[in-house]
């Protein structure tokens, strides 16, 4: 269960999920973390980039959402959090890292450019993983 905590009450709460999957959201993510405006509820928004994506890139984009939700604002902080939660096996792992590099996936940057999959997975690897798994 992904929980996050209410913007107006302070609360914990369980965090609605909303597919969105039929928009692309202007700056490419898969999804992203939010509060309800009226009630302050905890929300994860999923768009298109995310119905396209295998279902193991889609359970690290929940689990790296839910992060999210439970105060890590960082993105390679989400990542090792997300990455905690799934307790992949190696293969899971590789199969991982070769969908954002092969996709150039990168939350943190703003524009698209050759490489940046490649850059947030070293970023990720080297404060997640160490060496062994880079």
């Amino acid at each position: 269960m992904c929980v996050g905590v209410n913007n107006h009450s302070g609360k914990r709460q369980s965090v609605q999920e909303i597919y969105r999957t039929g928009v692309s959201h202007p700056r490419r993510f898969f999804a992203e973390s939010t509060h309800d405006r009226a009630t302050g509820r905890p929300e994860i928004i999923y768009y298109r980039r995310y119905s396209m994506a295998p279902a193991y890139f889609k359970s690290f984009v929940r689990a790296h959402e839910c992060c999210h939700q439970s105060g890590y604002s960082d993105e390679i902080a989400a990542n090792c959090c997300a990455l905690r939660r799934l307790h992949l096996s190696g293969g899971g792992l590789s199969a991982l890292r070769t969908y954002i590099v092969s996709r150039d996936v990168n939350s943190q940057t703003a524009m698209d450019y050759s490489g940046q999959g490649s850059l947030f997975w070293s970023k990720t690897a080297s404060r997640c993983l160490g060496s062994a798994a880079r």
